[in-house]
């Protein structure tokens, strides 16, 4: 088990490239065009899976360049994060984690 936090892609907005946020959402969680389609009728959405940051920040750039308006959520303390800006190295400003331990995150 990874002591790294996992991360959430969340997506507000698809643009008007829809075809092309449908296929890397194909690539991501393999959903069909179809299923894609269905899950980004609900605006916003948070997909079902969950990454580490390299593999999120990836999604995120792939999503935004498709022209959807994507970010990201530490799945540890639920704050949003910037893939484009580095994560503050300081302890998340009252976020606990699940457990109620600061966020390893920010650690």
């Amino acid at each position: 088990m990874s002591e790294d936090p996992e991360f959430a892609v969340l997506i507000a907005s698809v643009g008007e490239r829809r075809i092309a946020v449908y296929q890397e959402l194909r690539r991501a969680v393999s959903w069909s065009l179809w299923g894609a389609s269905r899950a980004l009728a609900e605006l916003p959405l948070e997909l079902p899976s969950t990454w580490q940051f390299p593999e999120a920040r990836r999604l995120v750039a792939a999503l935004r360049a498709a022209g959807a308006t994507a970010g990201l959520r530490c799945g540890w303390c639920a704050r949003a994060v910037d893939p484009e800006v580095p994560a503050d190295p300081g302890p998340c400003r009252e976020q606990t984690g699940f457990y109620g331990d600061p966020c390893r995150a920010s650690a």
